[in-house]
């Protein structure tokens, strides 16, 4: 489903990544663990298309990347720590008008049931621009049940949430495992992630490592 093979990437003189190698089959977690500056957003960033592959192979679903990438954009859905929404929309809106830009066409019932799976039922005819950072984050994630994407990309997906909000995404992440989807996400909080069925990999200087092994992937 996901394949990645001597990704290399730099800005100006700085090399971030060195050859990073990661395959992830159809149902697997993938978990980014590192410290600061390591490189971990760089490729997720990768991964969701922001930024273009310099060297390297990137295949999603049997696709090439580089040569299908509004078609590879379509398979899947990033969540960072923006959450592009609009303030002075309501999390009805916001949802509607994700599902515009990825040319979906959800039922008003389907984005409510979205809505009210992340516990903001409450606010759903509230502008964004009240809710807490949490709130926000929970409807950022919302867009998984709208999208039905093969691939999700997390950064930090546990920050700002709150127990209730930190047990929705795990279970919500297992009933995306199960039904085949692929998850590369990076994280400092491996208490919340061991809820999760994964794989943990190491970025270090530029390489990703099977967690606890010496010799890159």
């Amino acid at each position: 489903m996901l394949v990645v093979q001597g990704l290399h990437h730099c800005f100006g003189r700085h090399r971030v990544l060195n050859g990073v190698n990661l395959t992830l089959e159809a149902g697997e977690c993938g978990v980014l663990l590192g410290a600061n500056g390591c490189g971990k957003s760089t490729l997720l960033a990768l991964l969701s298309t922001r930024f273009r592959v310099q060297k390297g192979v990137y295949q999603l679903a049997g696709l090439m990347v580089a040569d299908h990438g509004e078609e590879s954009r379509g398979r899947l859905l990033f969540v960072g720590h923006h959450t592009h929404l609009y303030g002075h929309l309501t999390p009805l809106e916001n949802l509607l008008f994700f599902a515009d830009l990825h040319g979906l066409r959800p039922g008003e019932s389907t984005l409510r049931a979205a809505v009210a799976a992340v516990g903001l039922e409450k606010f759903v005819e509230q502008p964004v621009r009240w809710f807490s950072a949490g709130m926000k984050k929970r409807l950022a994630l919302a867009r998984l049940l709208v999208s039905r994407p093969d691939l999700l990309l997390l950064d930090e997906p546990y920050s700002a949430l709150d127990v209730q909000g930190v047990t929705w995404l795990n279970e919500a992440l297992r009933r995306f495992l199960q039904e085949g989807g692929v998850v590369v996400m990076a994280s400092h909080d491996p208490e919340r992630v061991a809820a999760l069925p994964h794989r943990p990999f190491r970025l270090h200087q530029g390489q990703l490592y099977r967690y606890g092994e010496e010799v890159p992937c």
